[in-house]
């Protein structure tokens, strides 16, 4: 019961809990300033085949979709997409709400429904990655 044993850092402890510090940092500031693309446009797929391309838009648009069980309503509002009515049983494409950003989708699958939002397309000159 005599000893009791105080624990400190040692000198390697700290610089590698400070060099962990700093990439985590370096990572995460880098991630804030990655620029997104901005949303443009809504691809609309009945059955997997393209339908609709549509340019997201400030102003109120409603559109009825056919689809595999009668269709459903589609409501674009301030650069946001969303489906307002289905046939299908549990509406679970309804539930998904808006969506505004690349690369998200509202599915459908009773319908055979896939909404997805895209963005701009880059220059060709613009090269992200190259992969060897």
């Amino acid at each position: 019961m005599g000893n009791t044993a105080k624990r400190y850092f040692k000198k390697g402890d700290l610089i590698l809990y400070g060099f962990l510090l700093a990439v985590f940092c370096t990572l995460g500031t880098a991630a804030f300033r990655m620029k997104t693309e901005p949303a443009a446009s809504a691809e609309i797929y009945v059955s997997g085949k393209l339908q609709y391309v549509l340019p997201l838009v400030q102003e109120e648009k409603n559109l009825f979709v056919d689809t595999v069980l009668g269709g459903v309503n589609v409501l674009f509002l301030e650069k946001m997409v969303r489906v307002t009515s289905s046939n299908s049983p549990r509406k679970l494409c309804v539930k998904q709400g808006w969506i505004k950003n690349p690369g998200e989708t509202i599915i459908g699958i009773p319908d055979e429904l896939i909404i997805k939002i895209t963005g701009e397309r880059k220059e060709a000159t613009e090269i992200d990655y190259v992969v060897k």
